[in-house]
């Protein structure tokens, strides 16, 4: 028992000293107060002090303080023991100077050491100004619920904000290029006391790509000058926004509903009043933001093949995992784009690689942080090569473009080309890769020398001649009709080939339907992100090859004209515009069920079957 509790007394020793190497000093208050108002300094110090010296406060008029107070625990965590302890000192103080202060730092002593609080600024408005005072520091605030009512309140719903109350949608830029971001943030203003925020409504934030800045919780409210006035404030979301066209584009209302508390009017005030304080009840407010205007410009001309829409700043590399290797074995090409930009945007890279390697489709991994600076990371093309024979082989230099937004220019970026030695493996077949030929018809090629006869020929006696006879004219005449129409057949075709845009219309249906597949066997894997995304680019995709129109200038409006113009039904125009809406949100949203991702696939294959029998 003796050594348990001189074991005790050590570990707890061991704390205190450890505690005493890490010690924090802070000061608090609030941001902005008005004139002639009551607040207070608390200075927090996480060891026993032997001296504390205060910094002074001129142009405040001290009240009370300071009044001590104390705070100690003790946790055992994965066997050592934390020691906590706090000694804070608060000041009560009133101003009676608008403008805005600075306080110096306080100084504490701690075992012969001395150790400095942070400074802070304090902003006093004049209170002739206030037509409402938030009360105290900060305010609690629920999370958000998802049901209005509850028992024994009140609702009195106003269907927009006013001065005591509203919420701004704030945008770090109104004038950007396609492609380029912006941040937004969603804020709350309030003079009022509010218990709790509901019934949060995002707006679409139609024609932008949007990814979510994470954001804590709103659990109180500070103090902030609003245009001389102070109001209680909290940022609800913030998220950067990528515009997907050029033009004018704008941010619809966002809306929320507060729970507030008034004091009740139209009754004659109690003596108990000035004990209790006033009676108030709970009301509900009904608050929307004002739509904000995004001009966005279109990207410069001057962009080369190697463009495809990234937007930043970015840096590009290219590497394969081993330079000499046998044949039939793998080799991985890892392309990396790194940077600030639209990260998630950037599509695979063109590489031709040589005849005789056999390719497959790259694996795509994003590694981003989305904060107020934007998007910022790395995206990696994995590329899986195998090379069927032996030889010396380059892959040619790989170039990435992209636009500076800071430079306000495009910039290409080219890779070194890559030598790869491929020796003769035990596997290697024999045969002979010609170029141009595919892959399935190389399969043939294996046996020996392509067109060998390996049967006996039909030899004819000497003196019998076929020319002149009735099967030679049958011949004549039967290879004379097939060469005519053949001539025909095939000046039709190459006159359809050379109008791309025909072939692209004849084509739109199929090409569509592929990439339906594709979305459906990502449905079943259960992964939503990649099944939204090739369902809007089965969409977009059909109406950009039926209309004749390239991806990059189609917009919601000009699909809804064009279509419109071709006598299709604007209830079928506006079944398409909605799926478009349901897989925008959906892409990056949280994992949608299995039902609902079946019911987006057959609502689309419904819409472009239905399209492709009414257009003309």
């Amino acid at each position: 028992m003796k050594n348990i509790i001189f074991l005790t007394f050590v570990l707890l020793i061991s704390a205190l000293r450890a505690n005493a190497d890490n010690i924090q000093f802070t000061a608090s208050a609030p941001k902005v107060v008005a004139s002639g108002e009551q607040f207070e300094v608390t200075y927090a110090i996480t060891a026993q002090p032997s001296g504390f010296k205060p910094p002074e406060f001129k142009n405040f008029n001290l009240i009370g303080g300071p009044s001590t107070s104390s705070s100690s625990s003790v946790q055992f965590l994965n066997g050592k023991v934390i020691q906590n302890s706090t000694y804070s000192y608060t000041y009560y103080f009133t101003a009676n100077t608008p403008g805005t202060f600075t306080i110096e730092p306080a100084k504490a002593t701690v075992e012969g050491k001395s150790y400095l609080s942070n400074g802070f600024t304090i902003e006093v408005v004049s209170n002739t100004k206030q037509g409402g005072n938030p009360q105290g520091n900060k305010q609690n605030v629920q999370q958000p619920q998802q049901n209005a009512q509850q028992g024994g309140k009140r609702d009195i719903v106003a269907e927009s904000g006013n001065d005591d109350i509203f919420v701004r949608v704030i945008i770090d830029r109104n004038n950007l290029y396609q492609g380029e971001h912006l941040i937004a943030t969603i804020k709350l203003f309030s003079k009022l006391n509010i218990s709790a925020i509901e019934n949060v409504d995002y707006p679409p934030f139609t024609g932008f790509f949007r990814q979510d800045i994470e954001t804590p919780p709103l659990r109180a409210l500070e103090r902030e000058n609003v245009n001389g006035q102070i109001y209680a404030t909290g940022v609800i979301q913030r998220m950067v926004l990528f515009p997907q066209k050029s033009g004018e584009i704008t941010i619809d209302p966002f809306t929320l509903q507060c729970v507030v508390q008034m004091q009740v009017k139209g009754r004659q005030r109690s003596i108990f009043d000035d004990f209790w304080g006033p009676q108030v009840q709970e009301a509900r407010k009904k608050i929307k933001s004002i739509p904000m205007k995004v001009t966005v410009k279109p990207l410069p001309f001057g962009s080369t093949s190697s463009f495809h829409g990234a937007v930043g700043n970015f840096t590009f590399k290219a590497a394969v995992d081993k330079t000499d290797v046998k044949t039939n074995d793998a080799i991985s090409l890892k392309v990396t784009v790194s940077g600030n930009g639209n990260l998630k945007m950037i599509e695979p890279f063109d590489i031709k690689f040589p005849s005789d390697f056999e390719t497959y489709d790259p694996k795509v991994a994003v590694n981003a942080n989305t904060s107020i600076n934007g998007v910022a990371g790395s995206k990696t093309f994995d590329y899986l090569i195998i090379p069927r024979h032996s030889g010396n082989f380059k892959i040619p230099a790989i170039e990435f473009t992209y636009f500076d937004t800071q430079l306000k220019q495009y910039k290409t970026l080219s890779s070194d080309e890559i030598d790869i030695t491929v020796q003769h493996g035990a596997n290697e077949s024999s045969t002979t890769v010609i170029s141009g030929v595919s892959k399935e018809d190389v399969k043939f090629l294996g046996k020996d020398i392509q067109y060998i006869k390996t049967q006996i020929p039909d030899f004819k006696k000497k003196g019998e001649f076929i020319f002149g006879s009735l099967q030679f004219w049958l011949y004549y005449l039967i290879s004379l009709a097939i060469f005519v129409f053949l001539v025909v057949f095939w000046r039709n075709r190459i006159r359809e080939n050379a109008n791309i845009l025909v072939v692209r219309n004849k084509r739109a249906n199929k090409v569509a339907r592929k990439r339906l597949q594709d979305a459906h066997s990502f449905m079943k894997d259960n992964k939503s992100e990649e099944f939204h995304e090739n369902i809007l680019k089965a969409l977009w995709g059909y109406m950009s090859d039926k209309l004749s129109i390239p991806v990059s200038e189609l917009s919601r409006d000009k699909v809804k004209d064009e279509i419109g113009n071709r006598n299709i039904d604007p209830q079928l125009v506006q079944q398409f515009l909605q799926i478009l809406d349901t897989c925008e949100f959906a892409r990056y949203a949280p994992t949608e069920s299995a039902s609902r991702m079946e019911n987006v696939y057959n609502e689309a294959i419904s819409v472009i079957t239905k399209i492709e029998q009414n257009i003309k």
